[in-house]
């Protein structure tokens, strides 16, 4: 509990509570002095951040230059006219916006003013999803226009149809590095964020009527659609079918020519990508309804260093294999939950003899046969296996026992998780002499373990039948002795 006497230190800049102890009390209790609002010349509080929203009257600490929850009320002293005056911030979070009657109550914060303002978010209350007053939304984020110095934005829960009427020029938003628009359920035309010199990251989740990504504003075709942007998020825009609006191609064929991270979730109506960005470095897709994955690209290697495949009802072919000599780069890759796949591309005897070899060294799957298509039943640079969220397999067929023959050199990690009819370990795990970490989680029918190696340093078993516990616990267990070897063992 901070003292009384905190309000009397006028000439106090900043207040910085650190102690655990301490911070869980006042998130607990809420108590701040009643009259903090006296110290003028505040510039930072290191405080729970509900302890600074219960300031009454914050518009007095003008001097303050972090507010990163201030939440709005209709009651005098909690209104959006604090702000007015706080024109040293520059971090601001603003929320319960919809306690804003209209546009002329959000002109009173002065946005405009704040000439050291980098980092704003705007946020809707989560009740607020389902309001029908477009119209309101529409007209207080019109009166939220910030100072052209902006560099990250965040707006959640809008309710509106329409992007900000500053937001449609380049100009006010021209120095945004960083976006995020999430739960806007009915924002259907985003702004031009393809013109954006500096954007590098953007986020974009849970829009359902957004139908593309504008690249142009207002006709200016001067620069290429997003020349700087490194990170895309793409998750839950079901109605998103085109990457760009209609008749927009990318210059010399490149689409986001320094795009580095691509996440893209359940986006059923969307199409293929065209090829991948020429540097590339991750790629995880998840419930996307493609029947295939193109790894068409103008770079020769593919920088492709991660990729995630996951939920895809729909897909037969992930062609790895037809594109090998260019993936020399894949380190990770997780295929789950993709029941109609058949194939990873075409495996062809000349990869073999020139030796282009899929260098993986991390791998996660859901279904074990899987392991059996080339490219991966030929990779022998596997360090990590992970094989998880499987309810129908109950042994692992014969062949995939045989592949792990092909890792015993290189595998330092097997996870099997969740397999909830599984009864039966490889009896090849023997042979892993690189193994050192065994984890099985969630093998509830699992009653007995396979001869393990002498490289094994560490065992973790959470959550499997009672069986297994009672044969090689540590009290008494009569197949304790088989597992003797292993300096760490733990049953969850």
């Amino acid at each position: 509990m901070l003292p009384k006497s905190l309000s009397n230190l006028y000439h106090l800049q900043y207040i910085i509570c650190e102690r655990r102890w301490c911070l869980d009390k006042l998130e607990r209790d809420g108590y701040l002095p009643n009259d903090i609002n006296n110290l003028l010349n505040l510039c930072y509080m290191k405080l729970p951040k509900n302890c600074i929203s219960s300031i009454c009257e914050i518009g007095k600490l003008k001097s303050l230059q972090e507010l990163h929850k201030f939440k709005l009320k209709d009651v005098s002293g909690y209104r959006i006219g604090e702000l007015k005056n706080m024109n040293d911030l520059y971090k601001l979070g603003i929320n319960r916006l919809e306690n804003v009657k209209d546009g002329e109550e959000a002109r009173n914060a002065q946005l405009c003013e704040k000439r050291r303002l980098t980092d704003l978010t705007l946020r809707w209350s989560r009740s607020h999803i389902d309001s029908t007053n477009n119209d309101l939304d529409e007209n207080v984020l019109n009166n939220l226009q910030p100072q052209k110095c902006l560099t990250n934005l965040s707006i959640k829960r809008y309710v509106g149809a329409r992007s900000a009427i500053w937001m449609n020029n380049v100009n006010p938003i021209i120095n945004l590095e960083k976006i995020e628009l999430s739960d806007c359920s009915e924002w259907e035309t985003l702004p031009s964020f393809g013109q954006l010199p500096f954007l590098k990251s953007l986020r974009l989740l849970r829009m359902p009527k957004v139908k593309w990504l504008e690249s142009k504003f207002n006709g200016n075709d001067k620069y290429r659609a997003f020349p700087l942007l490194e990170k895309l998020y793409i998750w839950g825009l079901e109605a998103l079918e085109d990457w760009f609006e209609a008749g927009v191609a990318a210059e010399d064929g490149c689409l986001f020519p320094c795009l580095i991270e691509l996440v893209l979730r359940n986006c059923s109506k969307l199409k293929e990508f065209p090829s991948l960005p020429p540097k590339l470095k991750s790629l995880c897709i998840e419930k996307m309804g493609w029947k295939t994955l193109n790894f068409c690209s103008n770079s020769n290697p593919i920088p492709l260093e991660d990729l995630d495949v996951v939920d895809f009802p729909n897909i037969t072919s992930i062609p790895l294999a037809d594109e090998i000599a260019r993936l020399a780069a894949l380190r990770y890759s997780r295929i789950k939950n993709c029941p109609n796949l058949i194939s990873l591309g075409r495996y062809r005897e000349v990869e073999t003899t020139n030796n282009c070899q899929l260098m993986l060294n991390v791998l996660a799957i859901s279904d074990p046969s899987v392991l059996l298509m080339e490219p991966l039943r030929s990779i022998a640079s596997l360090k990590v296996l992970k094989i998880k969220d499987n309810d129908e397999v109950v042994s692992f067929p014969n062949e995939v026992e045989q592949w792990f023959l092909t890792v015993r050199s290189s595998l330092s990690e097997l996870i099997i998780l969740r397999f909830e009819s599984l009864q039966s370990l490889p009896s090849t795990i023997e042979s892993l002499s690189s193994l050192q970490r065994l984890y099985i989680s969630d093998v509830r029918m699992l009653r007995e373990l396979p001869n393990l190696p002498p490289s094994l340093e560490r065992l973790d078993i959470d959550e499997c039948h009672p069986e297994l516990k009672e044969r090689y616990g540590e009290d008494g267990g009569s197949d304790r002795h088989k597992i003797a070897h292993i300096p760490n063992i733990k049953f969850f």
